[in-house]
């Protein structure tokens, strides 16, 4: 019988390929809405259409996935780099990083978020609701 905790180390390596296995039979054509804010507004929130980029860039769709977003290869690394320092953490080895190196990150990365959807939201190339 496995133990929680190989159960669970499993689960953490098997996580990206679950999650490329999960977007690459998302469909990158219509479908629910089913973001709050643009739920609430008729308007794309600034994540709005990253689901569907990731489903695009699974599928070798690389024009579409920068169309449903752009910020899609920098939130990707994120994701990452989120899932190495956190497989690096759960196999016991010690690893030290900087609280202001991951806030500025999070700061930049926010940043950029406002900036694209502010400059989508002028220009009219929001993904539709």
């Amino acid at each position: 019988m496995l133990r929680a905790g190989r159960i669970a180390r499993a689960v953490w390596m098997a996580l990206p390929l679950l999650v490329a296995a999960g977007l690459a039979v998302v469909p990158t054509g219509g479908g629910p809405t089913i973001c709050p804010f643009a739920l609430l507004t008729g308007t794309a929130c600034p994540g709005c259409g990253l689901t569907r980029a990731g489903a695009a860039l699974m599928n070798g769709e690389i024009v579409a996935a920068f169309a449903f977003h752009p910020l899609i290869v920098p939130v990707g690394l994120a994701f990452g780099a989120a899932w190495f320092l956190g497989l690096v953490r759960r196999q016991g080895r010690p690893f030290r990083l900087d609280r202001r190196i991951v806030d500025r990150g999070v700061l930049a990365l926010a940043a950029l978020f406002a900036l694209t959807w502010l400059i989508r939201l002028a220009t009219g190339s929001l993904p539709p609701v």
